[in-house]
């Protein structure tokens, strides 16, 4: 019997998921430069509410980010659903949105990030709510300026 070429790539070994709920492909491909930063961390990207809740339900993510305004739903009421999962029910969450005059007060959200992203701030807040793990390869993470020369590339570029 023959060995079949795997379909998806592997993950590193103790890589943690991070569900990200975006329907704008331009913001999901800028988050997904950032995480480019940290190999440890795997994000998956769903465009719609009921894509993310069925990705929810396929993985253990370590941290929610969920856009306000999605084609299918508001994203407090996606986060509402999620929390009915007994694996989601105490991820940290964090609405992604552009949305100025939304207020995160009983939606469930611990934080908003606002768009357009600070980047050094979105770094440093991944940081702390998903702290590197001790590593032995030294590519898990690129260094902070490389990584906001490559965002400013890339974000050039799809503008």
């Amino acid at each position: 019997m023959e060995a079949q070429a795997p379909t998806e790539a592997i993950p590193l070994l103790g890589t943690r998921q991070v569900l990200y709920v975006e329907d704008r492909a331009v913001n999901a491909v800028l988050m997904k430069l950032l995480f480019e930063s940290r190999r440890d961390l795997s994000l998956h990207v769903a465009e719609t509410g009921s894509e993310g809740w069925e990705l929810a339900r396929q993985l253990q993510p370590a941290l929610l980010l969920i856009d306000i305004h999605l084609p299918d739903c508001h994203g407090s009421a996606l986060l509402h659903q999620l929390r009915e999962l007994e694996h989601c029910a105490r991820v940290p969450a964090i609405a992604v949105t552009a949305d100025g005059s939304f207020d995160p007060s009983g939606s469930g959200f611990g934080e908003v990030w606002r768009k357009p992203l600070d980047v050094s701030a979105v770094l440093a807040r991944m940081h702390l709510l998903l702290p590197p793990r001790p590593r032995t390869d030294p590519t898990l993470a690129l260094p902070t300026p490389l990584l906001a020369q490559r965002w400013r590339a890339r974000r050039a570029s799809l503008l």
